[in-house]
């Protein structure tokens, strides 16, 4: 009899999955192995095959996620919080350095890095806070500094390995949730001004050379052409190449004749944009805004403060990840090295990516 409870339960939650969903996702992933492969031709395709795998462990932890009733996230946030932090700190004592940063710890068959998953961790850390210690509202300074105080540690933690790309996306996260949350504006609006006073400091005094070169090659590409600059100019140059259709699959200039550094990860959207062209790019861009509305949709209808948050986190991870990593490409956002999600080669952001996108399902399973 359990069983039989037990299967038709599985099939209702089968039933809820929506196909447009799913084609969503998985259209991406096509579009990702197939200019993964582009910009990996040289190098026999190494990394599309390793794409394969991670696409396959990817779709087995949606199905997983999809299937544990979020809920639970909320009931051992602080495990989740601790976990988080230590996940971080072991970077500091296990991590290996690669390209000058110690963000990575190695498993053997891959390697993992932390700060991936820590934004999806603070996002169902920090909605539990909202949505059970601060239901009415995050009112005055010393509440809003309570919700800060929780995004400092890991924002401390990533910034020092050092993830420049990593901690802004968790400072986005406060700031688009605790305003989900009817926060007090002037307090909110002060902690801003703030902010802003502080970034000269910040400039000065805690980036890394490599940081500020580029903030300096942001503003000015040309400024160090053979150098800094180099990136964001063959970038640019392989983006508005393109024109309206490309030049075909494969036929990329500035990814076939290795101009364009960094192609299968940071610079993928320019790979996509050189070969498929205006036309190619902006179905792209729509499917990530399809994606990300969707996303927000399910936040919506959904009753409970616990998963509207953790769903509109989700949907603000996509899209800081997406304006920043295309605005990379084309010139107008300083290179940071946050992956485009579902395109960028890299284990574990495509891990990161589909468990996302499997609590996305969970809240749309059990919300209701």
């Amino acid at each position: 009899m359990k069983n039989n409870q037990s299967i038709r339960q599985l099939l209702r939650k089968v039933r809820k999955v929506d196909i447009k969903f799913i084609l969503n996702i998985y259209i991406l992933v096509f579009l990702s192995l197939s200019f993964v492969y582009s910009a990996s031709l040289k190098k026999h395709g190494i990394f599309f095959k390793k794409e394969i795998v991670w696409t396959l462990l990817g779709t087995i932890v949606f199905i997983i996620f999809s299937l544990i009733d979020y809920k639970k996230y909320a009931k051992y946030s602080k495990v989740i919080y601790t976990l988080n932090i230590g996940l971080l700190l072991s970077v500091y004592v296990i991590g290996k350095k690669i390209l000058g940063a110690k963000r990575w710890i190695s498993l053997g068959f891959m390697s993992i890095q932390p700060s991936e998953f820590a934004k999806i961790f603070l996002v169902l850390t920090f909605s539990e806070l909202l949505a059970n210690k601060y239901s009415k509202g995050v009112r005055g300074w010393k509440n809003i500094i309570v919700c800060g105080f929780h995004i400092l540690i890991p924002f401390l933690l990533i910034l020092k390995e050092p993830d420049l790309g990593t901690s802004l996306v968790l400072i986005f996260i406060f700031f688009l949730l605790i305003f989900l949350n009817d926060v007090d504006l002037y307090p909110l609006f002060s902690l801003v001004g703030a902010g802003i006073i502080f970034i000269p400091i910040a400039y000065f005094f805690l980036l890394k050379d490599y940081q500020r070169g580029r903030i300096d090659t942001f503003l000015d590409p040309t400024k160090d052409l053979h150098g800094s600059g180099w990136n964001v100019v063959q970038s640019m140059i392989a983006t508005g190449s393109g024109g309206l259709f490309g030049k075909g699959f494969l036929h990329g200039t500035q990814n076939k004749l290795k101009f364009l550094p960094e192609s299968h990860t940071d610079f993928i959207f320019s790979v996509l944009s050189e070969e498929l062209g205006f036309l190619g790019s902006s179905i792209l861009i729509i499917l990530y805004l399809t994606l990300i509305i969707y996303i927000i949709n399910v936040g919506r209808k959904t009753k409970d403060r616990y998963g509207k948050f953790v769903a509109f986190g989700i949907a603000g991870i996509f899209f800081f990840h997406v304006f920043v990593n295309i605005g990379m490409a084309i010139g107008i956002m300083p290179v940071t090295g946050l992956p485009l999600l579902l395109m960028s080669y890299g284990g574990s952001s495509f891990m990161f990516s589909f468990m996302m996108l499997g609590i996305v399902q969970s809240i749309k399973n059990y919300s209701n």
